[in-house]
């Protein structure tokens, strides 16, 4: 799936208007190819340019276009991908970028498929898998304290502390193994006691770290949250009080929102997309824009991540529950009972008041608990996809069995064996974190994260 013998290129800036446009290559045959488009002011070529300089010159194709520019040369192994790398840096002129993307491509060059650059990097071992997803956690963080946990990421922070347990638990499996044929000379080499202590502490630090990390989002989208109900249960005053303005007009007249609005929500940091739809119609739908209302909520619906049933506390009519199921069989559901302050009957959901805000507390921590998200850090705490929180359960678990076995021997040989096994386990979960464990299916979906270009 992935090669480092052949020379990649990309449009590296985001699309739209800028200053400028950059077209990236790397690879052996990146400076070549840069040759042939790029001419210096300073020098006859760029391949006279040493490494970790810039080159002001112009840009010159082959059906006469001409543009100034600059080249900056990044030679192997001192680049980001440790092959030898060339910047261009253009005019912010899309069709210029494209243009030179075009003669990159005809001059020899394969179109970047998206994250390869950052893959390269990471093949070639310039970083470990868990800075590698930094660096799209970095381009897609969605606040100050996600931008701050993922540089931590991106500077090793993750990476030195999982080898710093992983070379822990490297010597205890050594001093366990060596201890099988220790025991027939009679030789203690250590303690099972003290194994065990010396594994519950390099647990307790994994497990310390995957409690106090923040959640960082595995897809770009964010998280859809649908309010569904019937016409006037007051989805629309929910939604305004999560979003903490007035963005869709609210009225007791039933029907007031035709359309799906979509705005996102900021539950302490934990950012959302939340939906308002139509009211679910029953019996015979009068007219083709209430016909139109109720098959855009039913969409939305469907491609929920999370379904709030609303229900008005007046009534407690939660006759549309089964239909939500049947149309969104795969989101979870949360019932809240809206006017609450109104309620005079006993219903077994969560209680809100959009009037008085009893009950929005207690909703918006139901929503991050359903999604799995939580609130935004302080930017001190690692950023963690749920992948790398679960690997380091999962080693946090094999360790305290190893530790467990080491508490029931008189000598380490006699559970040698299976704690060897438990040790292998938790460092191959460690493993799957730095990417030395790791599959060609798990990068795809890692860097299919990425844009093109990075």
């Amino acid at each position: 799936m992935w090669t480092l013998d052949d020379t990649i290129a990309a449009i590296s800036s985001p699309p739209g208007q800028s200053r400028r446009t950059i077209v990236r290559l790397s690879g052996p045959d990146a400076i070549a190819i840069a040759c042939g488009l790029f001419a210096p002011d300073a020098a006859e070529s760029l391949s006279e340019v040493g490494a970790f300089r810039c080159a002001s010159g112009r840009v010159t194709l082959e059906d006469g276009l001409l543009a100034p520019g600059s080249a900056y040369v990044f030679r192997a192994p001192r680049s980001y991908t440790r092959q030898d790398l060339v910047e261009l840096h253009l005019p912010g002129s899309n069709p210029l970028a494209t243009a030179t993307l075009g003669a990159a491509l005809e001059r020899g060059a394969r179109q970047a498929n998206a994250g390869e650059f950052t893959a390269r990097a990471f093949l070639t071992g310039r970083i470990d898998l868990s800075a590698a997803e930094a660096v799209a956690d970095i381009i897609a963080a969605g606040s100050d304290s996600q931008l701050r946990s993922a540089q931590r990421a991106a500077g090793g922070e993750l990476q030195r502390r999982c080898a710093t347990a992983a070379t822990t638990l490297t010597e205890t499996l050594a001093l366990v193994e060596a201890s099988i044929d220790m025991a027939e000379e009679g030789i203690t080499l250590a303690e099972p006691a003290d194994l065990a202590t010396t594994l519950r502490g390099a647990a307790s630090a994994l497990s310390d770290l995957a409690a106090s990390a923040t959640d960082m989002p595995d897809a770009s989208h964010l998280p859809r949250v649908v309010l569904a109900g019937r016409p006037n249960a007051g989805k629309s005053s929910i939604l305004n009080c999560l979003l903490g303005r007035a963005r869709t007009l609210v009225s007791d007249l039933a029907g007031t929102t035709r359309d799906v609005v979509c705005e996102v929500a900021d539950l302490d940091g934990a950012k959302i997309a939340l939906l308002d739809a139509a009211g679910f119609l029953t019996g015979d739908i009068g007219c083709d824009l209430d016909l139109a209302a109720h098959q855009a909520a039913l969409a939305a619906v469907a491609e929920a991540d999370l379904i709030l049933h609303v229900l008005d506390a007046t009534t407690g009519d939660d006759s549309l529950l089964e239909a939500l199921r049947e149309t969104n069989p795969a989101s979870p559901i949360l019932t809240v009972c809206n006017k609450s302050d109104l309620a005079t009957l006993t219903i077994d959901a969560l209680m809100v008041s959009a009037e008085t805000g009893e009950g929005l507390d207690a909703l918006k921590i139901e929503i991050r608990n359903a999604l799995a998200i939580s609130p935004a850090a302080t930017g001190e705490a690692l950023g963690l996809h749920r992948r790398q929180k679960h690997c380091l359960v999962e080693a946090v678990d094999a360790v305290a069995l190893a530790a467990g076995l080491l508490d029931t021997a008189d000598h380490a040989a006699d559970v040698a064996e299976l704690v060897g096994v438990d040790l292998r386990e938790a460092l191959r979960h460690l493993g799957q974190i730095s990417g030395e464990v790791v599959t060609d299916d798990l990068l795809g979906i890692i860097f299919s994260r990425f844009c093109v270009g990075k």
